[in-house]
């Protein structure tokens, strides 16, 4: 850990009057992991209560699976070979055994590498399925309301594919659904209220400017997708209550823009577009969470071309104090994480490093906050 330097967590941007703690979290452990990885999962894969990691290694054809100790800290990484070029994974219980498993999106080969997880705490793996060309994202839900778990993935170019699992970690053959524009990340929810899911999809192909929502049925098919504009050339997407009327809301990066777009949803299928706010350079992966202790939901932020990540406090109406805080943390931070790894009821980071295949461990500090309610 020599090149974590004593100064880390130093802010080199304003610090706003209503912080209460101006460097909430301590200094980070680090961990190795594969050549060029591609995103970190934060999951409880064995049901010990605390939540593991999940590396894909692009260049190294693998996924690295880290046991949480509960403390904060992790064991030896177990390595799994996947297909070529692993990018994305989602995580759900595919064989209704009440144990995790994964799905690995293998943008090289165009197939899914799938897990089973096993009460030794080791995995099964299973055939690759196939889904065609440059798989990019993947997201999980029970599309069809059968109480099975089914996948959902983005193809690079323009298209969406669904995949309905059989209840034993195998999957019925594909849907396919137009999606032009380069479909990039992708979330699943129930957007509109009808107790069926559905899915929000960022494109980031030149020029575009939009999401689009596809409105499920409920029985696996989508409706034609509704089209938001906003958002130019995003590439992540999450999703949270940012304004506390308990109805979800979408947040996007847009790394070539520079910016983050908040779309309010209003419980029933729409989203209300907030003027596009300013980010550092390169913002790539959102955390959402409360870190500064007063309860209400803040972003974290990392940017991918200034090599550091950004806490974007809430205002508890879906805007944010700015200026906000930016943390270094070293060069290209591909993804980062967000779960309580010690159990003390605060979330806490993990901030995956591409240039140096470094897997760093933020922990939060005591939460004042919350002391002193």
């Amino acid at each position: 850990m020599g090149f974590i330097a004593s100064a880390l967590f130093s802010f080199f941007s304003g610090c706003g009057p209503s912080a209460r703690d101006p460097e909430p979290f301590a200094l980070p452990s680090a961990y190795k992991v594969g050549k060029k990885p591609a995103t970190v999962v934060a999951y409880d894969m064995n049901n010990d209560e605390y939540p593991d990691l999940l590396v894909p290694n692009t260049d190294d054809h693998t996924l690295m699976y880290f046991k949480g100790n509960g403390d904060g800290t992790f064991q030896e990484p177990l390595v799994m070979n996947t297909g070529r070029e692993p990018v994305a994974l989602a995580v759900a219980d595919f064989n209704n055994d009440r144990i995790p498993d994964a799905a690995v999106c293998n943008y090289g080969d165009g197939t899914l590498f799938i897990v089973l997880g096993q009460k030794d705490g080791e995995f099964k793996i299973q055939p690759l399925v196939k889904t065609g060309k440059l798989p990019i994202a993947i997201t999980t839900g029970d599309f069809n309301n059968d109480r099975k778990a089914d996948l959902a993935v983005t193809l690079r170019f323009d298209k969406l594919i669904i995949f309905l699992g059989n209840g034993d970690g195998t999957f019925k053959p594909a849907e396919a659904y137009k999606a032009p524009g380069t479909p990039a990340s992708l979330v699943s929810a129930d957007y509109n209220g009808d107790k069926n899911l559905d899915l929000a999809i960022t494109f980031n192909g030149l020029k575009t400017n939009f999401i689009r929502l596809y409105f499920g049925n409920g029985d696996g098919t989508f409706k034609t997708p509704k089209k938001i504009m906003g958002g130019k050339q995003a590439g992540y997407i999450t999703q949270s209550d940012m304004n506390g009327d308990k109805h979800l809301d979408l947040i996007v990066s847009s790394v070539l823009a520079d910016s983050l777009t908040l779309f309010l949803g209003d419980g029933k299928g729409g989203f209300q577009r907030q003027e596009d706010f300013a980010a550092e350079k390169g913002p790539g992966y959102i955390v959402s969470g409360e870190f500064t202790g007063d309860r209400i939901p803040d972003l974290i932020v990392s940017n991918i071309r200034d090599g550091d990540i950004s806490l974007l406090e809430g205002r508890g109406d879906g805007s944010f104090i700015f200026p906000h805080f930016n943390y270094p943390v070293g060069r290209q931070p591909r993804a980062i994480a967000g779960a309580d790894f010690n159990k003390d009821g605060l979330k806490d980071l993990a901030v995956l490093l591409y240039a140096s295949s470094t897997l760093q461990i933020f922990m939060r500090k005591i939460d004042i906050g919350r002391i002193e309610s």
